[in-house]
């Protein structure tokens, strides 16, 4: 456990809990006036204990009253071990059962029970009180726990509780489900002289001041000015800290409990939780299905409606999958604990965990995919529910980060079973971070082998297909990265070949219709006939009188391109291969005799003025032949090394 970890006190109003939290700390956590005034506590209330290994952790004093049951939820929301105090007077009351509960469904894993009041009673009443504890714990996380006499009057058992909250402190660990930082707002004040400050139970990661943080669900981003854990401000926090965080550029009126900070771009709000109720055995009836009820999620109450998947009731004692449809989006993650009411807050319906954040409503058509994936989730089944997950995405790729945020399973867990499924080629692993089924994979080879040989089809012209074009024809979605790695497989196979262009089928021969050939042939003709004077497709068809419609010009003369029978300048005029030969053996010829070449000798070396000069010799410096400096072109190195290699290779050469 973190050396500021949270430990909770429950229990029935006025059985003595804050002042528990004052014999032990000598903070009094009733801070209200109306709470000194009442005489019982009304906001959750947490004081710092310091333990005789110097450790501290915070005691979290809920209220005990019934009708502040939506704040002692919410105090109890992060809590992992509790302190369960039971009146020795008093004994049993309905809060203890309550709180009892809420603590089960919260999460927590461990604790005792102080009797209090000690003082008041004889030691066979006391002894009967341990006896009526004994018979509520048996079939909860305290089965079995340590039963600790106290009085605040006398101090009769402070030692042993001590020794016993010492003993939680060893025993309890916060388990990281999710690897980011995430915290739960469960109180804010604007505190003068810095703004907004929020506090809360650090449930999983880190933040360091000056930090981004995704404030939850209103999707802003806001600075982690400086932190504090106890009133003493810290550079960093960490998973199981009771924190504050001052917040830069946002204000406290716009943030509230129940809201998170999250690292940001995690996880995105969601109206559908899809999630594993167990309702309470107290529960006084059968939960009906599209039962409208308040549910709590961390630190929030949140109006719902709560769908049964696979039958019309649950009986108390029972458990089910259910649907909850929200009124407002909650940032919640798989394995988040949750607690539901009734709407009026009068009682403590069930609890259980959200087992998947959904985007979509629950359907009985979709019972054969999501049913047996959230099963898989309630076993902590990895294999079934990475499988399952697979099933549900088609043929998307996803990522280990993806496959944790949507289960919500250990990563460590979710890794190894990828590692493996990896090694028995079972998943095929893209670019170091993407996953997918080796049958999906193998899907979309075919599916993107067929969309290349279609669209070149459908484009007799087109000599190579990018991409983009593939992805958007097979799937839009589909990640750049998948695409890229499904081509070079089918390129290393010998079923595709790269070009400048994209890709080609390499046994591919075109055949262009006799009218094609014909204009092809014209323009080739007409291209030779100038030389090494560039042409423009306007052109071409000016000095043809129209005779041939020019989009279908452009074609031809864009395949030519791509055929590399033609070479197009920067300023979209084009020339045959052949007169491009003879430019750059000017070019060299000059650049050898007299050093270098200008834009002012294109008049002498061609004919033409300073325009269609510098496109040539832009074209030139882009091939990698020439490089400019200043107004001159020389050779560039690696072309002149080339040149003159081969000069010497070739003893007939002059």
């Amino acid at each position: 456990m973190s050396s500021s970890g949270l430990i909770g006190i429950a229990g029935h109003v006025d059985h003595g809990k804050t002042s528990l939290v004052k014999a032990l700390t000598g903070w009094d956590t009733d801070r209200l006036e109306e709470e000194k005034r009442r005489g019982l506590t009304i906001e959750p209330g947490v004081a710092v204990l310091v333990l005789p290994d110097g450790r501290r952790i915070a005691l979290m004093d809920v209220p005990g009253h019934k009708d502040f049951r939506k704040n002692t939820i919410r105090g109890l929301s992060t809590v992992r071990a509790a302190v369960l105090v039971v009146a020795a007077d008093d004994g049993v009351m309905p809060q203890t059962l309550d709180h009892l509960e809420i603590l089960r469904f919260m999460g927590a894993t461990t604790g005792f029970v102080v009797l209090s009041k000690a003082d008041l009673v004889d030691q066979e009443t006391l002894e009967l009180a341990a006896m009526e504890v004994r018979d509520l714990v048996r079939h909860t996380f305290l089965y079995g726990c340590p039963i600790v006499p106290f009085s605040a009057v006398d101090g009769r058992g402070l030692h042993a509780v001590l020794h016993e909250i010492q003993r939680l402190a060893d025993a309890v660990h916060t388990e990281m489900v999710h690897p980011v930082f995430r915290l739960w707002v469960d109180r804010v004040i604007q505190a003068a002289g810095f703004g907004t400050v929020v506090s809360g139970t650090v449930l999983s990661g880190s933040l360091a001041e000056g930090d981004p943080v995704e404030l939850l669900p209103a999707r802003q981003v806001v600075t982690a000015r400086f932190l504090e854990v106890h009133h003493e401000r810290v550079p960093r926090i960490e998973a199981g800290m009771r924190a504050g965080i001052n917040l830069r550029g946002v204000s406290a009126e716009a943030v509230d409990h129940g809201m998170a900070l999250m690292t940001p771009g995690y996880a995105a709000p969601a109206f559908y939780l899809n999630a594993q109720l167990h309702m309470s055995r107290y529960a006084t009836r059968p939960l009906a299905n599209r039962t409208r009820v308040k549910i709590h999620v961390g630190t929030g109450c949140h109006n719902a409606m709560v769908v049964l998947m696979d039958r019309d009731a649950l009986v108390p004692g029972e458990s089910a999958l259910v649907q909850y449809r929200l009124e407002k989006p909650v940032a919640a993650l798989a394995r988040d604990p949750f607690v539901m009411c009734s709407v009026d807050l009068e009682a403590v319906l069930g609890g259980g965990i959200v087992l998947e954040v959904s985007t979509q409503k629950y359907r009985e058509r979709k019972a054969p995919k999501v049913i047996p994936f959230l099963q898989c989730l309630m076993r902590e089944d990895v294999p079934g529910a990475v499988d399952a997950l697979f099933e549900r995405t088609g043929h998307r790729a996803v990522s280990l980060a993806e496959i944790t945020r949507a289960t919500g399973l250990p990563c460590g867990a979710v890794a190894d079973h990828v590692e493996r499924a990896c090694r028995n080629g079972r998943y095929v692993q893209i670019a170091g971070h993407l996953l997918i089924p080796k049958a999906s994979y193998s899907h979309l080879r075919r599916e993107v082998f067929r969309a290349l040989s279609e669209i070149l089809a459908e484009n007799p012209l087109k000599t190579a297909v990018t991409s983009q074009e593939i992805r958007h024809r097979v799937d839009a979605s589909m990640d750049e990265a998948v695409a890229e790695h499904i081509l070079e497989d089918l390129e290393g196979r010998g079923t595709v070949t790269r070009d400048p262009g994209g890709y080609r089928l390499p046994d591919r021969v075109t055949v262009l219709p006799r009218r094609q050939q014909e204009i092809v042939q014209r323009i080739l003709d007409y291209a030779k006939k100038l030389g090494w004077r560039t042409f423009a497709v306007g052109t071409f068809c000016d000095d043809h009188g129209e005779r041939y419609p020019r989009p279908e010009v452009q074609k031809l003369v864009d395949y030519l391109t791509a055929q590399k029978t033609l070479v197009r300048l920067r300023d979209g005029r084009y020339m045959t291969r052949e007169a491009l030969e003879e430019v750059k053996e000017k070019v060299r010829e000059k650049i050898l005799r007299d050093g270098a070449v200008t834009v002012g000798d294109c008049g002498e070396l061609f004919g033409f003025g300073r325009t269609r000069g510098l496109s040539i010799l832009d074209y030139l410096d882009s091939i990698g032949m020439t490089v400019r400096v200043g107004d001159r072109r020389i050779l560039s190195e690696q072309y002149a090394r080339t040149f003159w290699n081969g000069r010497r290779a070739d003893p007939t050469s002059s």
